[in-house]
């Protein structure tokens, strides 16, 4: 995972790394592990296996990326990706 305090963009290059970049941005929402299960209608020990890389549905992340308000973007490998703000 790779975070920058210039920009609020992470990259994610497994279930370990977005698990943290989740966890990151949860807490940067100022969110607990439960608020977040609650909000998506899950367990607390989901949001803890989703934070630590283990197996949970697509659907559950993508539901979890969008509660702490980012969004996510697929770029193929080894892609030049400028961002402008």
């Amino acid at each position: 995972m790779e975070h920058s305090s210039e920009t609020p963009f992470y990259r994610a290059v497994d279930a370990a790394s977005l698990g943290r970049s989740i966890s990151d941005a949860r807490k940067e929402a100022s969110m607990t592990q439960q608020q977040l299960a609650e909000r998506l209608g899950v367990t607390r020990g989901t949001i803890v296996r989703l934070e630590h890389g283990e197996p949970v549905s697509t659907v559950v992340a993508m539901k979890a990326i969008r509660a702490v308000g980012r969004d996510v973007a697929l770029v193929p490998r080894f892609a030049k990706l400028q961002v402008k703000q």
